[in-house]
């Protein structure tokens, strides 16, 4: 309980302590008050009526004193008026019954009148006539007793609510200072750093917001320091600086970890080769030379990046170039290469350059799970020699059957509507551990059961899922059949990990329906799930808040796959709090144990640390990779050497 709420319930609680009190006081004076009242009225009744019955009061003639006294008794606040002759014979009487009206039963149960008898003597000369007895009506004190009670409570009241509102609103200004700096302990947790302008006049305030203040700046420096550090450190190690593009070591480790993965794991490749590109310098001097050499590589990131969005470029030495793009085929590239070629002739006219001189060319290549990078720059490289016998700005496409599927669009759309009709999509499961025991996942993957039997792995089938604009109804269609199955106990028993694309994230009407399916499986399932989405640029901001923030209202987590420690990576840890990232494992490795990078473990640390954010090293293949990672202090892996992908019953 906040201390604002305690020091509420102790104000109200003395509110009401007061209430009581001045209210029973109030009563009891009240009462006492109206019955001395009773007394008072029946002692002047009775004396006035006595001195106005003696001169008219005669023994053999009693009507008019029988008059006087029912006109008396009929104004109904008495009781009783009695009169008696000196021997106590009665000789006028008129008495009621005391009814009480209009008042609870409670009310004249606690009020208790009793009303006091007053007499007076009747003279005739110096003689006693008789004596007269008056009675006050207790039911006109009974209601005049609670008309004045209901007042007083109402008004007590009304002053107790009026105190609780100015005090509530006394108390809010005075916490406001409190409240702000909980705000800004709570903002630290997720990498947002508050800055309290309006400093408190109150001296212990005042001290405490400065102090927070001050505590907020050094923490928000630490963070933004150590990210810098990551950033600078990503660009010193992967980016070539003569160009600007990345760098061959970047490209390794950026295919090995596309090779890794299972909707990445094919796709292609152009290499781009200008001969003798490096021995320009002398011809052009070192500034033209460098003008030509970042030109060349603006050209290849501007027109790769119109073509796919997640292209990379890098430069392998000193004359070649490559662009990678996965879930894409060598038709993909044939405009491209035709656009690229276009700008390298402007170029080659605005310089100068003799293209038979320095001729440029290029081959495609396409890539499957089952090549590595020898193979693919050796193809390449034959290709190229290919290209260069037809002369100067030309590309050849290296031909070689992989492991996709080449039929027309129209007929792999008829064959993603009826594999979901028939239920052909399956599941796989690779789980994740902690090597502490403290996290724990299974990662599921889509399969295609093709009409043969077989099972399809999602880079046999997503680049033109892609391509086709399908992926938010495969989404769904994988959700819902989660929630389907969830109940008959297929699928792994631990918390599951589902992968989300782009479409199903950038479309408000797909979203609903995303919703609703994760509500029927938050509603089903007995664990922890968690959502898992690319670290693309393609998806916006917008979409990534809105599902934060629906997952957390449902329950489930939420991470990142194949993330990357760049500058645009850490921004996003800053603005989301994933529950973990997913790096991969020769990323890491090579990333965190290179000699200039010995500050980049702990900047790295304080990055993820400092948003409680779980760090998981995926595609880890054999057991020096392994060792790697616990030399690096990390403990949550996931790969083949792991725990082999299992294909999931049926």
């Amino acid at each position: 309980m906040t201390l604002f709420k305690q020091i509420m319930i102790a104000v109200i609680t003395f509110g009401i302590m007061i209430f009581m009190a001045v209210g029973y006081l109030n009563f009891k004076s009240l009462n006492g008050y109206i019955n001395d009242q009773l007394g008072e009225n029946a002692r002047h009744t009775a004396n006035s009526l006595g001195l106005a019955l003696k001169p008219i009061i005669d023994p053999d003639d009693m009507s008019l004193a029988q008059t006087m006294i029912n006109s008396m008794f009929d104004s109904g606040r008495y009781k009783l008026i009695k009169l008696e002759d000196v021997d106590g014979k009665v000789l006028i009487e008129n008495s009621q019954q005391t009814v009480v009206k209009d008042i609870p039963e409670w009310f004249y149960k606690i009020a208790k009148f009793e009303a006091p008898i007053a007499d007076s003597e009747i003279m005739t000369g110096w003689a006693k006539f008789g004596t007269l007895y008056v009675q006050g009506s207790t039911a006109l004190a009974y209601n005049e007793l609670y008309t004045n009670s209901k007042n007083i409570f109402n008004f007590l009241l009304l002053m107790i609510i009026v105190t609780l509102v100015v005090a509530y609103f006394a108390l809010k200004a005075i916490f406001r200072p409190l409240m702000k700096v909980q705000d800004q302990a709570e903002a630290i947790l997720d990498n947002k750093f508050i800055i309290q302008k309006r400093i408190p006049f109150t001296a212990d305030l005042k001290k405490m917001v400065l102090a927070m203040n001050s505590m907020v700046s050094k923490v928000k420096d630490i963070f933004e320091r150590e990210a810098a550090t990551l950033s600078k450190y990503q660009e010193l190690l992967y980016k070539d600086t003569m160009s600007g593009a990345n760098n061959r070591r970047f490209f390794q480790t950026k295919f090995s970890e596309y090779l890794a993965s299972e909707e990445y794991s094919s796709g292609v490749a152009l290499l781009v080769s200008f001969k003798d590109l490096i021995n320009l310098k002398s011809t052009l001097g070192f500034e033209k030379w460098q003008s030509v050499v970042m030109k060349i590589a603006q050209i290849l990131q501007e027109k790769s990046i119109h073509n796919d969005k997640n292209a990379i470029v890098a430069r392998l030495n000193d004359n070649d170039f490559i662009v990678l793009s996965y879930g894409r085929n060598s038709s993909n590239f044939l405009a491209l290469c035709d656009e690229i070629m276009n700008e390298f002739k402007k170029l080659y006219a605005n310089f100068a350059l003799n293209d038979s001189e320095y001729p440029v060319n290029a081959a495609i290549v396409e890539y499957s799970p089952n090549s590595d990078i020898k193979t693919l720059l050796t193809s390449a490289d034959v290709t190229l020699a290919s290209s260069r016998l037809a002369g100067s700005f030309t590309y050849k496409v290296f031909n070689e059957n992989q492991n996709t599927l080449v039929i027309g669009k129209e007929k792999y759309k008829e064959l993603i509507f009826d594999s979901i009709k028939e239920d052909e999509f399956k599941f796989a499961a690779q789980k994740v551990i902690d090597l502490n025991s403290n996290f724990e996942q299974y990662e599921l993957y889509l399969r295609l059961v093709d009409k043969d039997g077989v099972w399809r792995m999602a880079s046999y089938f997503m680049p033109m899922v892609n391509e086709l604009n399908l992926g938010a109804m495969l989404d769904l269609h994988i959700l819902n059949r989660v929630a389907r199955i969830l109940p008959e106990n297929i699928l792994p028993s631990g918390n599951l990990a589902i992968n989300l694309g782009k479409e199903i994230l950038n479309s408000d009407e797909n979203f609903s329906k995303l919703e609703a399916t994760l509500k029927k499986i938050s509603q089903i399932s007995k664990y922890k799930n968690y959502i898992e989405i690319p670290n693309k640029d393609d998806i916006s901001i917008e979409s990534i808040v809105k599902l934060t923030k629906k997952l957390k209202e449902l329950g489930f987590g939420f991470g990142f796959d194949h993330f990357e420690l760049n500058a645009k990576g850490i921004e996003k840890l800053k603005e989301f709090n994933p529950d973990y990232v997913k790096i991969q494992s020769n990323v890491l490795i090579d990333f965190l144990s290179d000699r200039s990078g010995v500050n980049t473990k702990q900047s790295l640390d304080v990055v993820l640390s400092s948003k409680d954010i779980i760090l998981i090293a995926i595609g880890v293949e054999g057991e020096e990779q392994k060792k790697k990672l616990i030399d690096l202090g990390i403990k949550n892996m996931q790969g083949i050497y792991i725990d082999e992908i299992k294909n999931i019953g049926w």
